[in-house]
């Protein structure tokens, strides 16, 4: 199994991230069957590495988020307090999770151009697969060190100080569900990947060994690629996002799912104005029970109102009186149940 250095920066988030959420040391230590003194070193520092599965699974914990993508932005926001964008990027646990574990929407557009460039330079899914599981940019020792694990950013030494590597393996089933249409989500590594090989096949051809700054070259015009069909990790999005200069420029950058979820939300606000303008004293003590709720476990509260309530359309407002009224009786009976520390 993996694991991810445990940095100082890792340490202070989780230990900034768990106090913010008023998460304690106790019941995360429960969650990931560890002791609190082990928590406590962890957010100390004394604990040097960490298996991948537990760091992810304690940032799930503490912030409730069930969505990868969600968590990468919480994480995100947290670690910009203190650090620079540049220092972000030195996090590998972080860009790990971001462009890794993350499972990132892939627009049909981006498939589309991804197969008519495999079209025009009359490349075989077998060959780029080949191009790519090779992993050509790295030294033969390290493509045979078998301690490195594939699918995972590592530190390479080099003369001018470290760069990030990763030693990728993709399966036929994986590329061909991409390409298919099948796999509507992917890790963004795996997306890049794809269209690294095919940018250097266009430039190099049959070339295989080319300059570390040639390399960087395909790298950055790749990511831009992705950038234009708004395929983003979470750095690049943020990355973008800094840039831009106009709203103009912000409405560029979104892609489909973010301008549903804008839609959503102002649909959602509107609706409250409307209780807000029949009611606002009655509206107010609702959402602030709404907001209560929303930070006691946010998880749970999108899970509960995402049931389709609308299927009930047709009962009288009698009966629906009764429903709430049950719901009140099932929350007073789940009060007096034991706290047990577990997942959903």
């Amino acid at each position: 199994m993996p694991r991810a250095e445990v940095t100082a920066e890792l340490a202070e988030t989780i230990r900034n991230i768990r106090i913010q959420n008023k998460i304690s040391s106790r019941d995360l230590a429960i969650h990931i069957n560890k002791s609190p003194a082990y928590i406590s070193r962890l957010e100390n520092g004394s604990i040097h590495s960490i298996d991948t599965e537990d760091l992810y699974s304690l940032l799930q914990f503490i912030t409730k988020e069930d969505s990868f993508i969600s968590l990468a932005e919480e994480i995100y926001k947290s670690l910009t307090i203190k650090y620079s964008s540049k220092e972000i990027e030195e996090q590998l646990w972080f860009t790990n999770y971001d462009t890794v574990k993350c499972l990132i929407p892939i627009p049909d557009d981006l498939i589309s151009h991804i197969k008519n460039m495999m079209d025009q330079l009359q490349i075989s899914r077998q060959i780029l697969l080949l191009r790519i599981n090779s992993n050509e940019s790295l030294p033969e020792e390290e493509k045979n060190d078998s301690t490195i694990p594939f699918n995972q950013w590592y530190n390479r030494k080099e003369s001018n100080g470290n760069a990030h590597s990763i030693k990728i393996h993709l399966t036929d089933k994986t590329l061909d569900d991409i390409l298919d249409g099948k796999l509507q989500q992917s890790p963004y590594v795996f997306v890049l990947a794809i269209v690294f090989y095919l940018l250097k096949i266009e430039e190099f051809n049959n070339t295989v060994s080319i300059t570390n700054e040639e390399d960087a070259m395909l790298m950055r015009k790749a990511k831009d690629l992705l950038n234009q069909y708004k395929f983003y990790s979470i750095a690049e999005k943020k990355a973008e996002l800094s840039r831009i200069k106009s709203e103009k420029d912000f409405s560029k950058i979104l892609n489909s799912f973010d301008t549903e979820n804008i839609e959503i939300i102002n649909d959602i606000l509107r609706g409250f104005e409307v209780a807000t303008n029949h009611n606002i004293a009655d509206t107010n003590e609702k959402l602030k029970m709404f907001k209560d709720n929303m930070h006691w476990d946010l998880g749970f509260m999108l899970r509960l109102i995402s049931l389709e309530y609308k299927s009930m359309d047709q009962i009288s407002i009698s009966n629906r009186k009764k429903f709430l009224a049950e719901v009140s009786a099932l929350i007073a009976k789940y009060q007096a149940s034991p706290n047990q520390i577990e997942d959903y």
